[in-house]
């Protein structure tokens, strides 16, 4: 598959939904996201650094995840995917978030110093282009 399919789909939402467990107790944490088409493969998002749901995160083996779409039902949804603390740093996606992220300057403002950047990278996950547009399978 190319990664058009993937490109638009991620294009369309700035929110996912995702999952972890730990000890058999599930939880479910919604956060903004980008994409960097660089680094198809990877999901970013801040959080506070050292929260409960940055700790459960850090600390899950996998990741399930989908995106939240802004308008229709086309989404990115995968349970091949890890998490980890970025290598790159806000400052360094914050154009990206200002761009992607609505109110994200507001974000910064109040809680800016706070915040850290996290990765979803993703094994392999569908591509749900909406109904009637199809269902790819991507594997990186």
């Amino acid at each position: 598959m190319s990664l058009t399919a993937l490109a638009q789909v991620l294009g369309g939402a700035n929110k996912v939904a995702y999952a972890t467990s730990l000890d058999n107790v599930p939880n479910l944490r919604i956060v903004n996201f980008v994409w960097d088409e660089t680094t198809p493969n990877v999901l970013y998002f801040a959080s506070v650094r050292d929260s409960r749901g940055v700790q459960e995160f850090l600390a899950s083996d996998r990741i399930a995840f989908s995106t939240v779409p802004e308008t229709g039902n086309a989404h990115v949804a995968s349970n091949q995917a890890t998490g980890q603390a970025s290598q790159r740093t806000l400052a360094q996606m914050q154009p990206q978030f200002l761009a992607q992220v609505p109110d994200f300057a507001h974000v910064l403002e109040l809680i800016g110093p706070k915040l850290a950047l996290y990765e979803i990278r993703i094994t392999s996950a569908e591509v749900d282009q909406g109904l009637g547009n199809g269902v790819q399978q991507v594997t990186f």
